[in-house]
């Protein structure tokens, strides 16, 4: 083709006249326009879905996005929230629509199983979490699903394999996998063990289970199986939970033991106060089950002082400014002791305390007070001071804690400072 040609060709294959040219523009232009329409609605029937809380407003999804799945994942979860006969089938056509639409969307297979388990048809049910799982195999979620589905139509085998795999995949599961598992066989361990699996995380989920059902022995049985591999945030809450439990139970050497196995603070003794010099700081909140501990109360105020210690470098002042001597922090610490044995609480205190009330140091055992002795007398040096006790043989944890009794009178003013020191307990 010559240089004349092409010319006469580009001209020749143009509209030659300019009422053509306006109606090719404006043909251009309204199917531009209904494109952006399409689009625009669509998109806001997908915005509005993800927002939508109620049927009505999935209704408006569905009827602006009818071929968008998430319009009707949407109207299928929130008719399906009704619990009305007519909108549970309803639910399942939103269901099977938005599947239609999507069917490669191995949250729409999961979900759609779950409700279809939810209206115990668990034949298709099961249908639909296999083809979740062939969608998205390695997804915790769709295995614990599964198994829960399969252990509920009497498949144990297969549906406490599911369920081992969904706690791999999320040790979060650990916990209902484990009770689920405890209900199911009625408390058999080698049952549980076997069904729920032997991780770290259902062990621990175990464990802390038992001592709730007041199988303490068994329990903490089960946490010494994993001590050393207790380097998960899931199993050290687990383990923390265990540790509340055998307190709130009066086991304390048992929770000891366990809390020295997380790690988390000093080795805890029996015999032994911890931190009884006060050279460590104070934990006004969230102190740990073995630690000095501080009830509610705005009077006294605890401070570590420095000056003039007994020993070390600090001391524990409590500072006391009340009127009327009501609502006043308690002092205390749990410590491991051997049932039936001997021991002195021994310290040091000075006071300018001026009060016509009594503080004491008193032991406590199952909260019953088994010795006290006075230390709020006005002393300018360090004082001395040490009570006996014996304790009751059914008991391995005592409360020393400091008490203010009272006066005898509605008013009890308390104003001062209560010095104390080197506080140890020793073995008889």
């Amino acid at each position: 083709m010559n240089r004349h040609d092409a010319n006469h060709y580009v001209t020749t294959s143009l509209p030659t006249n300019t009422t053509s040219r306006r109606v090719i523009l404006f043909a251009i232009l309204f199917v531009c326009l209904l494109a952006n329409l399409y689009i625009a609605k669509w998109g806001f029937a997908n915005m509005i879905s993800t927002r939508a809380d109620t049927t009505d407003v999935a209704d408006l999804a569905v009827s602006l996005g009818p071929s968008d799945p998430q319009t009707h994942y949407t109207a299928a979860v929130l008719f399906d929230k009704t619990f009305l006969a007519a909108d549970q089938q309803r639910s399942m056509s939103e269901y099977e629509t938005a599947l239609a639409l999507s069917p490669h969307n191995y949250l729409l297979w999961l979900e759609y199983g779950k409700a279809l388990s939810r209206n115990g048809e668990f034949e298709r049910a099961e249908a639909a979490l296999r083809q979740a799982q062939a969608l998205a195999p390695n997804y915790a979620s769709v295995a614990w699903a599964l198994g829960n589905l399969l252990v509920r139509s009497r498949k144990d085998a297969e549906g406490f394999e599911q369920i081992r795999r969904a706690i791999d995949g999320d040790p979060t599961l650990a916990a209902p996998a484990t009770a689920f598992a405890y209900q199911y066989f009625d408390g058999d361990l080698s049952q549980i063990k076997q069904f729920a699996g032997a991780s770290t995380e259902a062990n621990a989920s175990l464990a802390s289970l038992l001592t709730k059902n007041k199988r303490f022995d068994d329990a903490v049985s089960v946490w010494r199986s994993i001590v050393g591999k207790t380097d998960t945030e899931t199993t050290r809450v687990a383990g923390r939970s265990l540790v509340i439990e055998l307190i709130a139970a009066n086991k304390y050497q048992l929770a000891a033991e366990v809390q020295n196995s997380l790690g988390e603070t000093d080795a805890i003794a029996a015999g032994t106060v911890h931190d009884g010099s006060f050279e460590e700081g104070l934990k006004l909140e969230n102190a740990g089950p073995f630690d000095w501990k501080f009830t509610a109360g705005a009077q006294p105020q605890p401070l570590q002082s420095t000056a003039q210690p007994h020993g070390g470098a600090r001391s524990l002042v409590l500072r006391y400014g009340s009127n009327d001597g009501s609502g006043l922090k308690q002092v205390s610490q749990t410590v491991i002791v051997k049932p039936g044995g001997k021991y002195t609480l021994h310290g040091f205190y000075r006071s300018d305390l001026k009060t016509s009330s009594q503080i004491v140091w008193q032991v406590a055992a199952l909260n019953n007070a088994i010795a006290e002795i006075p230390v709020g007398t006005v002393a300018n040096n360090w004082t001395e001071f040490g009570v006996n006790f014996e304790v009751p043989p059914n008991v391995d944890g005592v409360d020393l804690r400091v008490v203010v009794k009272g006066c005898g009178s509605a008013i009890c003013p308390i104003n001062g400072g209560l010095w104390l020191d080197d506080i140890s307990l020793i073995p008889n």
